[in-house]
């Protein structure tokens, strides 16, 4: 499964979109996860696309378990042969549901189900439909325009997108973009990771680490990235560097994955007015999550401790920093 992209799933559901007779349903094979297996599917008349999750076994399944919300149904199939003495589950885009927002569901969703599947004594299942429901609460929430650190969060991880895009994997660093996804880190580049944040405050720069897994995943090098910012009349705005990388990603052909990206982030048109402070990039820093740097890892915590989020005061950090070309060079990008 690993490598899927919303391209390769929109691409699956073109093939299904002709419908052939009286038929609700026409499916494609897509993977198997040990014993479960996914499937595209279309579901007529609408020709509305679906992801279908099916496990082993057939036994009833309380509609009450399933989760509810806007942009996609989420239903048990019967009646299709193809699922013959299995529990299939179909999530189904709403005719008003977004397809760039489902395409980049699905395919986290299946990410997640990945995982799960590849874990030691973790309930499949349960772990799917806990992913789902996440989505549901997204897709639920009412979009209210960005709140100012919001805003400089967003801009900071778009600043490290461009910054990406003009290395040698050019419009590529658009999969590199995690952080929307749920990632442990905002991007994700090779087998390494970054973690971005962002400020135009005085002060100490305190950034709010959400989990242990930020500093302290399963990928390797992990950076921490801080941005400074500073208000400028002559800086760049967030919607100009929406619009600029709208253009970049335009020409390579992939703004739909960069419009869904942003509207996962909470960027809606609707609200550019809002959101013209120019700003310009006052310092950056950069360091190693390793050795001396002070986190909180796994290993040093108890077993008991399942999650815990914290706050760092970058300025406090006594170890060394890079600038952010030997970052680039540390992922082998030029």
């Amino acid at each position: 499964m690993t490598g899927w992209t919303e391209d390769g799933i929109a691409r699956a559901w073109r093939a299904l979109a002709r419908q052939e007779g009286a038929e609700d349903w026409r499916f494609v094979h897509l993977t198997d996860m040990g014993a479960v297996s996914v499937e595209a599917g279309c579901h007529f008349p609408l020709g509305r696309e679906a992801l279908i999750v099916s496990f082993p076994g057939s036994w009833p399944v309380n509609p009450a378990r399933l989760p509810e919300g806007k942009g996609f149904d989420v239903s048990r199939i019967e009646g299709q042969s193809v699922f013959t003495g299995k529990t299939a589950i179909s999530l189904v885009r709403r005719p008003e549901g977004s397809p760039d927002i489902f395409a980049i569901m699905v395919v986290d969703v299946l990410r997640a189900l990945e995982t799960a599947a590849s874990g030691a004594g973790r309930d499949v299942m349960e772990a799917f439909l806990e992913r789902v429901r996440e989505w549901q609460a997204f897709m639920a929430r009412t979009h209210r325009p960005l709140s100012s650190d919001a805003q400089i969060g967003l801009l900071g991880e778009l600043w490290m997108l461009r910054l990406l895009a003009d290395t040698s994997i050019g419009a590529d660093a658009l999969n590199c973009w995690q952080g929307p996804l749920r990632a442990a880190q905002d991007f994700h580049i090779r087998g390494g990771a970054v973690e971005v944040k962002s400020t135009v405050r005085t002060g100490s720069f305190l950034a709010r680490i959400n989990s242990i897994e930020q500093l302290d995943g399963d990928r390797a090098p992990i950076f921490l990235c801080a941005f400074r910012f500073e208000e400028n009349t002559d800086g760049i705005s967030l919607v100009a560097l929406v619009t600029e990388l709208r253009e970049r990603f335009g020409m390579a052909g992939v703004r739909r994955g960069f419009e869904a990206l942003l509207m996962v982030m909470g960027y809606l048109d609707e609200h550019a007015a809002l959101y013209g402070r120019t700003v310009t990039l006052k310092d950056a820093r950069v360091v190693r999550a390793e050795g001396d740097m002070p986190r909180l890892t796994r290993a040093m915590l108890p077993a008991a401790i399942r999650s815990a989020a914290y706050v760092l005061d970058l300025d406090a950090l006594e170890v060394p920093s890079i600038r952010l070309s030997e970052l680039i060079n540390e992922f082998g990008l030029d």
